[in-house]
């Protein structure tokens, strides 16, 4: 039996990485509300750990029998169980499990989320998208024309002065913050507003990412899983909204013969196989030892000049399930 457990503060855990972190309430609420997501990717006979046992089945009961037999558990009754699949990990989870009498050896150790904390930063994301626009890509020097995107990982208030020089407009993101916070938009320039921000998210980060703004026209994401051993397999595509600063505001449910026949309506089909294939190998050599689902989300954008949409093919790196966007708002 494996444990299914849905912690969308899992981001914002791992910037405080403190075991008894406690989350915002809007984190908290959206974790109760939607507690039993995982029934629709767990086995059956997997536990399904919800905010109340009772809501859980009175809810499975309306699906009409779509809903998998799965055990419901709360954190008083934590079963005996093989694995634990949550959102993503963290401090505070493990802390949560550890209380729940989990078994350590079916959690992560401190070394293991340190390492899961770092490579879930932003720099990997900057890192990532300048490789696959570059040259020593096969994605980059095939469809070079196609792709878009920018992104500077600054560790000083200087390096961030000096990438937002001559934009209108640029988006700050922390390293480490949940979809769609973590998010400032500078648009008048290094205004006390922004420094301030910078400069605490410097002190306690140790760095700033600066991005412009595009004219995104879709949010999307690639899907993969890694099994720990260096290998990552692409598992679909993922359809979602956003708000104007990034937050998730909905996905899109059809089946990926649906959502692939509509990507192919804005870029050549090729071009979508080459990017899965680049990506599935650059993210197992960036995270052999990760095993768990994990997201690369994307944009479509229109550019200046230009009638057909380009590609964004690197907006964020997460290692966890994704329901949540880039962190861009629509401009110019």
């Amino acid at each position: 039996m494996t444990l299914h457990v849905f912690n969308p503060e899992n981001d914002l855990a791992l910037a405080c990485f403190d075991p008894h972190f406690i989350p915002p309430r809007s984190a908290r609420d959206l974790s109760a509300d939607l507690s039993a997501l995982p029934a629709w990717w767990a086995c059956q006979g997997d536990a399904v750990w919800v905010s109340s046992v009772d809501d859980a089945r009175r809810w499975a009961a309306c699906t009409g029998g779509l809903c998998p037999p799965v055990e419901w558990v709360d954190g008083h009754c934590l079963p005996e169980c093989s694995a634990v699949e949550p959102w993503g990990w963290s401090p505070l989870l493990v802390e949560r499990l550890r209380r729940g009498g989990l078994s350590p050896e079916l959690l992560p150790g401190g070394e293991t989320l340190r390492r899961y904390r770092e490579a879930s930063g932003r720099r990997h994301a900057v890192e990532l998208l300048s490789f696959l626009r570059g040259s020593g890509s096969w994605l980059g020097r095939r469809w070079g024309d196609r792709l878009c995107g920018e992104a500077f990982y600054c560790t000083s208030s200087d390096e961030v002065i000096r990438e937002m020089a001559g934009r209108p407009a640029v988006l700050l993101k922390a390293p480490w913050s949940g979809s769609g916070k973590g998010l400032r938009l500078a648009a008048a320039g290094y205004v006390p507003q922004v420094s301030g921000w910078c400069d605490r998210v410097l002190r306690e980060q140790g760095g700033v990412v600066v991005e412009p703004i595009y004219n995104k026209v879709w949010d999307f994401a690639c899907e993969f899983r890694a099994d720990g051993k260096g290998h990552v397999c692409p598992e679909g595509l993922s359809v979602f909204l956003t708000n104007r600063l990034g937050a998730y505001a909905g996905s899109w449910g059809a089946s990926e013969p649906v959502k692939a026949q509509w990507l192919a309506a804005y870029i050549p089909p090729d071009l979508v196989l080459v990017l899965g294939n680049e990506l599935g190998r650059a993210l197992a050599v960036r995270f052999p030892d990760y095993r768990g689902p994990l997201g690369v989300d994307m944009m479509l954008c229109r550019m200046p000049g230009r009638e057909d949409l380009c590609l964004h093919p690197c907006v964020e790196v997460n290692l966890r399930r994704t329901m949540g966007g880039g962190g861009h708002e629509d401009g110019a």
